[in-house]
């Protein structure tokens, strides 16, 4: 199937090649052999006729001379090549027009053009258009524009835009628009654009955006854009170098942001980062580092526990905002998970997990260093724990409760101490 697949193509191809030059060779009308004097160069205007019928290129009703009539109605049996169509083509493996289609084409396995489309192309395999396209393509492989589209694209593999579109683009794998790009892209693999676009992309794996996105990008691993006014979601990566909106994804980077990054890592270069030592009742020394934008921001901890015989550390992860207040004061309201490593970093069988929100007032120094004090409410969940390590941190309990027998206590605390960058 592949090598009768590559061998239509080419024939097409050559096909294609010998048709326009056979067509530079046949007398326009008007033409004379005389040479007894100079001749003019004169555009001919292709004329339009009612009907031809090909059983391939060049054997048919208008034999060599439907390569530079435009046709309402054009039959090819296997294949044709035509000046045009302004009606309906329709053609059991291939159509070839020198100018233009205006109209419906179908053909069983291509459709090629080299000029401008305006209407519905349907291809088994591949619809190909040297010019702009206005209107709807469909084809089982793949559309192809040398031009600017206004349309509607529908292919099993894949769609190329080499200019400017305005429309729908879906494919099974890819679509590639090599402008601005105004409307909507879906692809089960990756959408890429390469001019600004005002547009939804949404991608099994990954949308490239290489100019500004104002928009939405939605992408199973990754998106990436220079230049994002509205949402990028991804299952593991979003990068921009400006966003102006929501960034959510595993992880998230960006040069600046003036929005809201969401997800485990943001890294910001001109966003929010800080180290901070803490001591508290429930994690008596901890360290803890702070990076994103002051809207939300992540935070990576490690931490010592002292009460029991032995000491305890402890690693940890959470989530922060950080507010202004008079007098260049600052409010942080953080929520952060703490597990206590007893016996190896991971033990599925045991549970000993500190679980605070908490709330900090911070007072600066100078530029780089702050003071800070709060309150901080601990839940302490432990199941399973060596001799050794209390049964829990709590010096009191607010209250308690157990969750399939794993028991929770809750006790108002106070964390403080001091950050800096």
């Amino acid at each position: 199937m592949k090598k009768i697949t590559a061998a239509i193509t080419l024939l097409s191809i050559l096909l294609l090649h010998i048709s326009v030059s056979r067509a530079d060779e046949i007398p326009q009308s008007g033409s004379q052999d005389r040479q007894d004097g100079p001749r003019e160069n004169t555009v001919i205007e292709p004329e339009i006729r009612p009907f031809q019928l090909s059983l391939v290129p060049f054997i048919g009703t208008e034999g060599a001379y439907a390569a530079e009539n435009i046709y309402k109605v054009s039959l090819n049996i296997f294949g044709g090549f035509t000046g045009g169509v302004d009606g309906i083509e329709l053609g059991g493996l291939l159509n070839l027009n020198q100018y233009s289609m205006t109209g419906l084409q179908g053909s069983g396995f291509g459709n090629i053009v080299n000029g401008p489309v305006r209407g519905l192309q349907a291809a088994g395999f591949i619809n190909v258009n040297n010019g702009s396209n206005q209107g709807l393509q469909g084809a089982g492989f793949g559309n192809v524009v040398n031009g600017n589209a206004r349309s509607l694209q529908a292919a099993g593999f894949g769609n190329v835009i080499s200019g400017n579109m305005e429309g729908i683009q879906v494919a099974g794998f890819g679509n590639v628009t090599g402008g601005r790009l105004e409307g909507i892209q879906v692809a089960g693999f990756g959408n890429i654009t390469a001019g600004n676009s005002s547009a939804v992309q949404v991608a099994g794996f990954g949308n490239v955006s290489g100019e500004r996105i104002a928009g939405i990008q939605v992408a199973g691993f990754g998106n990436i854009a220079s230049e994002v006014e509205g949402i990028q979601v991804a299952g593991f990566l979003n990068v921009a170098r400006r966003v102006t909106g929501i960034q959510v994804g595993f992880i998230n980077v960006a040069d600046t942001v003036d929005g809201v990054p969401i997800g485990f890592l943001s890294i910001v270069r001109r966003g929010y980062r800080k180290l901070e030592l803490t001591a508290g009742d429930a994690m008596n020394l901890g360290i803890g580092f702070k990076i994103g934008v002051r809207r939300f921001y992540n935070i990576f901890s490690l931490g010592t526990q002292f009460t029991g015989v032995d000491h305890a550390f402890a690693w940890g992860y959470g989530i922060g905002s950080e507010f202004n207040m008079p007098d260049h004061r600052f409010l942080n309201a953080e929520i952060l998970s703490h597990r206590f490593i007893e016996e190896g970093w991971w033990d599925h069988r045991r549970m000993n997990m500190l679980h605070q929100a908490r709330v900090t007032y911070a007072r600066p120094l100078n530029e780089r260093w702050q003071i800070f004090a709060g309150p901080a409410l601990n839940f302490h969940t432990v199941r399973d724990t060596e001799n050794g390590f209390p049964e829990s941190l709590a010096p009191y309990e607010l209250f308690s409760f157990s969750v399939r027998d794993t028991p929770t206590r809750v006790w108002l605390g106070i964390n403080a101490g001091i950050r800096f960058w």
